[in-house]
């Protein structure tokens, strides 16, 4: 782990634990600020109600009498109660009679009136930039309603004090946080990242051949025991330095450690076996509780059980994983020592020495245990670890030119290859190496699937899916490069189709054909990609196996090769772009708006037809299938109702049909694939623009 990474998780630690002190002082202190204001508030609503019922008898004889001097002096008087910046009268029908400030009051709306005639009102409100209390109340005279009271009471003071308090809680806050932050880096950079620091450095010098380099940490937590460990270990191999220097010396002691290293692997490959059988019969089991469940639910309907199926052989294949890296965990650490050490004896034996051959012989069967541990691991879904924007192409062609490949057709010298690789085939984004192995355990299953002979067929394309494809596994609609392997040979009966990417699941003979793990390597793999893939067999006539990886638009906007751009750039022409799928219609738009010319959008069938009856485009772009609503055959035939000689280029992600062969009878112009492309479409729309 580098440096910055650990101070950065120090700093994440010290910020939640800042921002949770935050939390906890508001908690704290929000209640009380609360309760502060609403006491307030209750005792100004007293108060005023308080001087409301000394005040109501007389000024109701005055209302009641019309004596509007005096009433007038007795608002004035309540002024003189502190805090009341204001008070009006009004009548029993809502007028205004007398205000001490007649633009601070408000009229009084029907609704208050109502509310008024049973309780007082009581709010608070900002008049003229002044923050008050307002208070109504119904006058009455031996049970006559004869007017309003409304009085301001002001709040100024109040929200000065609420202002303090904020002013007040953020000091005593930023000091809090400030003074545990400061404390929580200076504690933390000691007690972690300096040892830390350390420690990475130890291990720098021992990576450069400084063997025995010693760590000096004080602390007895995880740190300072990962230092002590570390110091053992590197005490360790001191040692164990000089005790290979000392066994290369000894010839007969070095002879008999290598009988023994002999024995060891034989013991290993024997241990190998038995754990294999053993979690093989695990995994039979785990795959017998899972049939008789199946088997339990078949009164349920055909789809329920389909997608029961898919879910089990998705659980199936994560426990074999799991099973599988626990495995692989286990032998990576024992096959260590027997791949690594031979390098180190090798560099010491001089060339003539009889000894380099049985060390030879040790790592290559050291070798081959641990592609066999890589395979393990790939099936554990932890094989993928760097994704970069790649051809598919590329892949199968560097594969069909390697070592492996015509290794494979000297062992099946009867069958052929051929190849059909795309040749605008959109990018997508993986592992390389992960991708080259799957390829090659495709073309191996489908050698061994001919064992008289056949061909392979290897082909790539792009391929747009409109709606999912329900087959092995349900492929959701979208853009995919489709990697396709095909053979002739003796097909998949309908029994093991379900359980060809199982690990060790196969009809061929064990260690002679392989390991057991190379279409489960294949699955993995696939499922790390976000990829799918889709399976169709028949016996005695052949398989294809067609792997769906989703589209990486990353750098696809470029100058095509071939055909410079402004040989198909338009002149701002009129394109309306018919899909149902938004995201489709959006790359049209964008890809014809970069070429010059001017866009318009239509959803479905219908809403073109509607379009083109007060519109005109010199050129529709078609999209073959739209659900729910009008197909593009059925759009194009309302269309050419309207626009007899509209122009048009049929799009489709699925193949050329009757259905588009009948729209271009009907005088529609060039079928596209999707995925759209620059230069695909460009040339399309330029070719139909410019025909006669």
């Amino acid at each position: 782990m580098k440096l910055n990474s650990l101070r950065t998780k120090v700093n994440t630690a010290i910020l939640a634990t800042c921002l949770i002190i935050t939390a906890c002082y508001g908690v704290v202190l929000y209640p009380v600020e609360i309760n502060r204001r609403q006491a307030h508030f209750n005792h100004i609503f007293t108060l005023l109600s308080t001087v409301f019922q000394q005040q109501k008898e007389q000024i109701a004889n005055e209302i009641f009498a019309g004596q509007e001097k005096a009433l007038s002096m007795s608002l004035s008087e309540l002024l003189n109660i502190s805090g009341i910046t204001a008070a009006a009268a009004f009548n029993s029908d809502g007028n205004l009679l007398i205000s001490t400030n007649k633009s601070a009051v408000s009229e009084l709306t029907g609704d208050e009136r109502k509310i008024l005639k049973t309780n007082p009102l009581f709010s608070e409100k900002t008049s003229r930039g002044q923050y008050v209390a307002e208070f109504a109340a119904s006058i009455q005279v031996t049970g006559e309603h004869v007017g309003y009271l409304k009085l301001l009471f002001d709040l100024s003071n109040l929200k000065r004090e609420s202002n303090t308090s904020l002013l007040l809680f953020i000091l005593l806050l930023s000091t809090l946080l400030f003074t545990v932050s400061v404390f929580l880096n200076i504690f933390l950079t000691n007690m972690v990242i300096k040892p830390a620091t350390l420690l990475q450095n130890a291990i720098r010098h021992i990576r450069e051949g400084r063997l025995g380099e010693q760590v000096r940490v004080a602390s007895s937590d995880e740190v300072g025991q990962m230092a002590v460990a570390f110091n053992a270990m590197s005490t360790q191999l001191q040692e164990q330095h000089l005790e290979l220097v000392e066994a290369i010396q000894d010839k007969e002691a070095y002879s008999q450690q290598i009988k023994e290293t002999n024995q060891s692997l034989e013991k290993l490959n024997i241990e190998l076996e038995d754990r294999v059988k053993e979690r093989t019969r695990d995994l039979l089991k785990i795959n017998d509780q899972l049939q008789r469940k199946i088997i339990e639910t078949e009164h349920t309907s055909k789809e329920n059980r389909e997608l029961q199926e898919r879910l089990s052989r998705s659980q199936k294949m994560e426990a074999m994983g799991l099973l599988a890296g626990g495995v692989a965990h286990d032998l990576n650490n024992v096959l260590s020592g027997i791949v690594s050490y031979p390098d180190l004896l090798l560099m010491d034996l001089p060339i003539n020495s009889p000894l380099r051959k049985p060390i030879l012989t040790i790592q290559s069967s050291g070798q081959k245990a641990a592609a066999i541990v890589q395979d393990l691991l790939t099936l554990a879904r932890r094989g993928v670890a760097n994704c970069d924007v790649l051809s598919l192409n590329a892949i199968v062609s560097e594969y069909l030119n390697s070592p492996e490949h015509e290794m494979l057709l000297s062992h099946h010298r009867s069958v052929q290859v051929a190849a059909h690789l795309y040749p605008q085939l959109l990018l997508i984004r993986g592992s390389a190496i992960h991708l080259k192995k799957s390829v090659m355990n495709l073309v191996a299953n489908a050698a061994e699937a001919q064992p008289d002979g056949g061909t392979i067929t290897i082909k790539t394309e792009n391929r747009y899916l409109d709606k999912p494809l329900m087959g092995y596994e349900t492929v959701k609609e979208g853009d995919y490069v489709v990697l396709s392997v095909a053979d002739t040979g003796t097909g998949i009966s309908p029994a093991d189709l379900p359980r060809i990417f199982e690990p060790f699941y196969s009809r061929k003979v064990m260690g002679r054909s392989g390991t057991g793990l190379g279409m489960a390597v294949v699955w993995g793999t696939v499922q790390d990609h976000s990829g799918y893939i889709h399976v169709e067999s028949v016996e005695g006539k052949g398989s294809v196996f067609e792997l769906y990886f989703p589209v990486s638009r990353e750098n696809l906007i470029r100058n095509p090769d071939n055909v410079p751009v402004e040989d198909y750039r338009g002149n701002g022409e009129s394109i309306l772009v018919i899909d149902d799928i938004p995201e489709q219609r959006e790359i049209a738009f964008g890809i014809l708006t970069r070429l010059g010319y001017s866009v318009s959008l239509a959803p479905s069938g219908e809403d073109a037809v509607s379009y083109l009856q007060t519109h005109f485009a010199d050129l529709i772009i078609l999209d073959m299938i739209m659900e729910p609503g009008m197909d593009g055959l059925k759009t194009f035939h309302e269309i050419i109702a309207i626009h007899p000689d509209q122009r048009a280029v049929i799009a489709s992600g699925f193949a050329e049909n009757d259905r588009v062969r009948k729209v271009q009878a009907l005088g529609a112009g060039r079928y596209i694939r999707k995925p759209y492309t620059l230069e695909k479409i460009g040339l399309a729309v330029k070719y139909e623009l410019m025909r006669q």
